[in-house]
């Protein structure tokens, strides 16, 4: 008895094992079959696709992808395609507007899926598309957002890439905000709203994470309207905002006032006498020629 059942229970185990295959392989072909046809449709539509963003006149792109089953997925892959290859130039209206009339639905689900990754990838669309339409959603989250976390941080770059000064408020909620984050903000920002950013960050009301952070990108980015601010800094009694703006100086390759150098060439802090001799020798000011040579035999 004992071996019939015995039996039994592994016919049936086998039986269940043969099942679960066969689903599994049943799915598996399924989704290849879908994946066949999201290919050769998006193949189809490239060349529409390529004329349309030439001529908007050009209809037959939209109709096509009107009458596609997975249009969704296909104009995803076609606007994330034209994007990486034209990342470094202007963002397009075009991008954005078929963004906007096909996606920002899906989009806005998709935001509040429990699947990390599905969010995260949805942010970098969001981002790169400029989908303004879920500025509001984004600030709700980012509201609810109480850690720095990844998610955190995309958020807050997606809603600069939106050309959203929130994005710089909500950073002060975490001192431990990383210098790159906030100069990936200022990078995204308009350029008008960027000015004004920085001019509200080289403040003496400002935190000094934001100072910081400021100055650095000022001179990374090379923009001269702030000098005679960034030599005021020079003046900080905090060393580290005084070494930032000798950094700042050295990318940006002027100064006004040259003599305000020579307090640090007799620096205690060696970071100080070392980004003096730089900036010196970059702007050629043959007049410290003799404290250069000083500077030959320093301990560091």
């Amino acid at each position: 008895m004992n071996l019939f059942f015995f039996w039994m229970l592994s016919l049936s185990l086998f039986i269940g094992q043969l099942v679960l295959l066969g689903i599994l392989a049943w799915r598996k072909q399924r989704t290849n079959r879908k994946e066949s046809s999201v290919d050769r449709q998006y193949d189809d539509l490239t060349d529409a696709f390529s004329s349309y963003m030439i001529d908007q006149g050009d209809r037959r792109f939209l109709q096509q992808l009107d009458a596609s089953p997975d249009k969704q997925t296909i104009l995803e892959r076609l606007l994330n395609h034209y994007v990486a290859v034209t990342k470094t130039g202007p963002s397009s209206d075009e991008i954005t507007a078929l963004a906007e009339q096909y996606l920002a639905q899906r989009y806005a689900k998709l935001l509040n899926q429990r699947n990390w990754a599905m969010r995260m990838n949805t942010l970098y669309f969001i981002e790169d598309f400029r989908m303004a339409s879920l500025i509001p959603q984004l600030k709700e989250k980012l509201h609810k957002h109480s850690k720095l976390d990844q998610e955190t941080q995309q958020l807050i770059r997606t809603l600069a890439s939106l050309n959203e000064p929130v994005a710089i408020e909500a950073l002060a909620k975490f001192p431990e905000a990383p210098a790159r984050l906030y100069i990936d903000v200022f990078k995204r920002l308009d350029e008008l709203t960027k000015l004004d950013e920085l001019d509200a960050a080289l403040d003496a009301s400002a935190s000094p994470a934001l100072k910081h952070a400021a100055i650095s990108y000022i001179g990374m980015a090379g923009i001269m309207l702030f000098l005679p601010r960034i030599e005021k800094e020079l003046e900080n009694e905090d060393p580290e905002m005084r070494i930032q703006a000798l950094k700042a100086l050295l990318h940006l390759q002027y100064m006004n006032d040259p003599g305000s150098l020579i307090p640090f060439f007799s620096s205690d802090s060696w970071q100080e006498r070392m980004f003096a001799t730089q900036i010196a020798g970059a702007l050629q000011l043959s007049r410290y020629k003799e404290r250069l040579s000083e500077l030959l035999g320093d301990s560091v």
